[in-house]
């Protein structure tokens, strides 16, 4: 109980006390002056203010006062019989007014547990808002709402709608209301603290005293939900469509064929005609490919799926092993309909079948201002200019671009696009652009919780990764021999060099406001020497490289980093917050044997 209720209730029994004293001295005093009608009335007020402050003992306490009463008057009138009569009837009536407000207070308590457990325990947001004219404030709130709308409670008490709600939406609801009298379940946006949209489902009603009561649900995920489905219906009527249209043609053609054949009596044209027949069943049985592709479009809800693990599920040709593979996606999550592995295994698959003499294939993410960049590339031939935008449409290349046209209505049911932003000549690069919200990073907040750490880290031998958030510790641990450095989900992406299953090298890409800093490159001593350094370095500036890096190195080392794309710059070329972390050296780097240092993006 909080000072500010404990001072209320000393408050009131303090009063009670007073008062239950002073008028019975008074009515003592009267009894000796002979004042026996007006004095006894002032008696009612102790009598309320105990039954409604302590109804279980309401009765009692009337009691008391009415006893205390009756004794005075027959210690100081004798006994008179009209007068203890008259003191008769009225303890009786303190008692009954005692036990009348002790019933109604305790009644109305009940009502008000009723309506506090329902208000602050319910599932769904609550607040009671007090209408003042045309302002309206929120006079209470419960947890619920609180946590939806993302603010602590003591910050919406006395604060209006409108700082989570649209002005003109907040308008238009309580004209509806006020005509009314209620609005149920109606759909609007509510604001959170970052500015990313809250769709809830609303309900109101007006109460006595110029007070609303407003409770509302999170609807987003079911919206999101619904909206895609609905994406995913539109695509396949369109896919049916145009494949029942494509088979039908394909049909006549092969009819108009055979016809023409048989129009013919024998010779060498027929082998022609045959050969003609084979291309057109070719057709059918593409389309009947594309077919099975879509089927399973939109027949269920999208869901959160962890790209590093859809992509290593991906069964790359048997002669995959001349291509060097990485995926860089270690804790990236995309909201998207399941079919979402299918598109990644074509996307990584296609170069073996059109890049020509392609020997690697990288997949990474970078954090854009409008969402997030999932990159697919390679070094092979890369896509004709001309062609870019050709390649995801239906019948390009005759037909060879069914998967990337189905590619591209897959991902568009979330509200992703996707592009080929290739240079002829040095690979294809498949851009997938996620919206904010439709993606999330493992382990960086509530929304977006950390797997678990479960069964062997790594095989046998060396392997570099990036580490998911739940491997963080593991992290730690090493770097406790490194200034005690610590990770943070939230901003930190740490690539680990492993050995036989144990992290022996580490780097740190952490984001700051203003830019990405590299930093946390450590390998523990006992495995130095072994360039377990340079294969964590490499990880990161291929996984992270299409930003603008930059970091402190120890000027020993400014060759080794150099090596990287890192050049020295002037320390007040570094970003404001990363600059701070060497406020310390007063802006004499050199001093601290450190040098400041920066690389450029190089695709």
């Amino acid at each position: 109980m909080n000072r500010s209720v404990l001072g209320r209730e000393g408050f009131w029994n303090a009063v009670f006390l007073a008062t239950t004293i002073a008028l019975l001295l008074l009515n003592g005093v009267g009894l000796i002056y002979g004042i026996t009608i007006v004095l006894p009335h002032f008696l009612y007020i102790p009598v309320v203010i105990g039954a409604y402050r302590f109804p279980r003992w309401g009765t009692a306490a009337a009691g008391c006062i009415g006893g205390v009463y009756l004794v005075m008057v027959l210690l100081i009138t004798g006994g008179s019989p009209p007068l203890l009569n008259e003191a008769l009837v009225r303890v009786g009536l303190l008692i009954v007014i005692g036990w009348l407000v002790a019933l109604l207070t305790r009644r109305l308590g009940e009502q008000e547990d009723l309506y506090r457990g329902l208000f602050d325990h319910s599932e769904g947001g609550s607040l009671l808002i007090v209408v003042t004219g045309a302002r309206r404030v929120v006079g209470e709130v419960n947890w619920k709402a609180a946590s939806l709308v993302g603010r602590k409670r003591s910050a919406l008490r006395g604060g209006p709608l409108t700082a989570f709600w649209d002005p003109g939406e907040e308008s238009a609801f309580f004209s509806r209301l006020s005509r009314g009298g209620a609005v149920y379940e109606t759909e609007t946006i509510f604001s959170l603290p970052d500015g990313a949209p809250l769709i809830v489902q609303v309900s109101a009603a007006s109460l006595r005293g110029g007070r609303v009561i407003l409770t509302f649900f999170d609807i987003t995920a079911r919206v999101h939900a619904e909206q895609a489905l609905k994406t995913a219906n539109d695509k396949l009527n369109f896919l049916a469509r145009i494949s029942a249209d494509h088979l039908q043609r394909t049909v006549d053609e092969i009819r108009a064929t055979v016809d023409e054949a048989a129009a013919h009596d024998g010779g060498a044209g027929f082998q022609a005609y045959f050969g003609r027949i084979r291309v057109l069943a070719g057709t059918i049985s593409r389309q009947l490919v594309l077919t099975e592709s879509y089927k399973d479009l939109g027949t269920s809800p999208p869901v959160w799926q962890n790209v590093q693990r859809a992509l290593e599920s991906v069964h790359l040709p048997v002669d995959a092993g001349t291509v060097r593979v990485r995926f860089w996606a270690k804790r990236l999550e995309i909201y998207a309909d399941p079919l979402l592995v299918d598109v990644l295994a074509h996307l990584v698959r296609n170069p073996f079948r059109f890049a020509g003499s392609v020997t690697e294939i990288l997949v990474r993410y970078q954090e854009t201002g409008d969402g997030l960049a999932l990159l697919v590339e390679d070094d092979g031939q890369g896509i004709p200019t001309a062609e870019k935008k050709q390649i995801f449409e239906y019948d390009a290349g005759e037909h060879a671009g069914i998967g990337l046209f189905i590619c591209r209505q897959i991902l568009e049911v979330t509200g992703m696009t996707i592009e080929e932003t290739g240079i002829e000549g040095q690979g294809a690069q498949f851009v997938i652009h996620v919206l904010p919200g439709g993606y999330r990073i493992e382990g960086s907040g509530d929304d977006a919780p950390a797997t678990r750490l479960h069964g062997v880290l790594d095989a046998p031998g060396l392997s570099v990764r990036e580490l998911s958030s739940a491997e963080f510790p593991i992290a730690e641990a090493v770097w406790v021999e490194y200034h005690q450095m610590t990770g943070d989900p939230r901003t930190d992406r740490v690539f680990a060099a492993f050995q036989d299953g144990q992290v022996v090298s580490l780097a740190r890409c952490r984001r700051h406001p203003d830019g990405l800093e590299v930093d946390g490159v450590f390998t523990l001593i006992v495995h130095r020497s072994h360039g377990y350094a340079h294969a964590v370095v490499s990880a990161l500036v291929e996984a992270c490289g299409r930003e603008l890096l930059f970091m402190y190195a120890v000027r020993d080392l400014v060759g080794f980093y150099g090596r990287y794309g890192f050049v020295p710059i002037d320390e007040h070329q570094l970003p404001p917050t990363i600059r701070e972390r060497y406020a310390w050296a007063q802006g004499q780097m050199e001093g601290a044997n450190v040098c400041p240092m920066r690389r450029d993006p190089l695709g």
